[in-house]
């Protein structure tokens, strides 16, 4: 094989795994695939965030103030009102004066 032609097929192997790379960055830990069933005490929590609009399933993704990232049905009543009290604590919390912390 020529010198020309190895460079060809290191080219083209190059440009496929960049390629397959970008495709995978897109990972699927942004999707949830099983809701936690039980009531997570809303103290637990330090905040939120849906997932993305490609996942098969929506979901609303807790996470808790150890970093740990659970997946909740968005459908059922306690999942939105603790969705409805972080939103109101993360607002309270720009309001404030810095001043008064």
């Amino acid at each position: 094989m020529s010198s020309g032609s190895l460079l060809l097929v290191l080219l083209v192997l190059g440009c496929l795994q960049s390629f397959t790379e970008a495709n995978n960055a897109k990972t699927p830990e942004q999707c949830c695939f099983k809701f936690q069933t039980n009531k997570i005490p809303l103290r637990l929590i330090k905040g939120y965030k849906e997932t993305r609009l490609d996942c098969t399933k929506a979901g609303i993704v807790f996470i808790l103030n150890n970093g740990r990232r659970v997946c909740a049905d968005p459908g059922l009543l306690w999942v939105k009102n603790h969705m409805k009290n972080i939103d109101l604590r993360f607002f309270s919390e720009l309001i404030q004066p810095q001043s008064s912390r």
